[in-house]
């Protein structure tokens, strides 16, 4: 009975944030991703400073937690390009306002019991700065489907990205590309 008990907790308190990066300026369009991110970790959308995307979103955040996002802008995480806190809310947008595409996002815990763990997350053991930078794993089509990246070459993502920046939905999408769709959980 205990054991369960513990369990249940566990599981609630697993969460699966996810940064996007979107072609329009209002978190809206298509989108590059980050699945299940952890905090303080850099999602890159691209290394170059011109990435096509706008804005930054970031979202499935758990309402009892208090973060704060930011943008980023120059290729990775490299410059601040605007922040916002979630103050309870599930999504945040930040939208365009200055210093060109969006390369990067991140978060972090505000509130003092999840901050006072200042160590790093597990892709980065070693410590340091806490500078650990994941690549973008997700394409998201504007009608909410998405596709795993990870594995694609550059050629292909970009054919893909092709398709998604039009604003296309998936019946545009090659069957090619169909075993990489992902399923969405409701």
């Amino acid at each position: 009975m205990r054991f369960s008990t513990i369990i249940i907790a566990l599981a609630a308190t697993i969460s699966a944030i996810d940064i996007r990066a979107h072609i329009g300026d209002s978190c809206v369009g298509s989108y590059r991703a980050c699945r299940n991110i952890n905090p303080r970790v850099c999602c890159s959308f691209s290394s170059s400073a011109n990435s096509g995307r706008s804005s930054v979103s970031v979202v499935a955040i758990p309402t009892n937690w208090r973060i704060r996002t930011a943008a980023s802008s120059g290729g990775g995480c490299r410059f601040f390009a605007g922040q916002r806190d979630s103050g309870g809310s599930r999504t945040v947008c930040l939208p365009y306002t200055t210093r060109g595409d969006r390369t990067g996002g991140r978060y972090w815990f505000l509130n003092r019991k999840r901050a006072e763990d200042e160590s790093c997350p597990a892709d980065q053991p070693d410590g340091g700065n806490c500078e650990a930078v994941v690549e973008a794993d997700t394409l998201g089509l504007a009608d909410g489907t998405e596709y795993n990246i990870s594995g694609l070459t550059s050629e292909k993502l970009q054919e893909l990205e092709e398709i998604a920046d039009t604003g296309a939905g998936a019946d545009a999408v090659p069957a090619e590309f169909q075993v990489f769709r992902r399923s969405i959980e409701a």
